[in-house]
């Protein structure tokens, strides 16, 4: 635990890209799936 006293910093950071990268790939999944929908006849 001495590292997140001393490094609370880059541990909300390291939290707050994942978070990021996680919205990212979930809306890279939407884009897909409503181009799938757009499409269909």
């Amino acid at each position: 635990m001495d590292f997140l006293e001393h490094n609370a910093l880059y541990v909300v950071g390291i939290i707050s890209a994942v978070i990021w990268f996680g919205l990212f790939l979930f809306m890279f999944g939407v884009e897909r799936r409503v181009r799938k929908l757009e499409r269909e006849p």
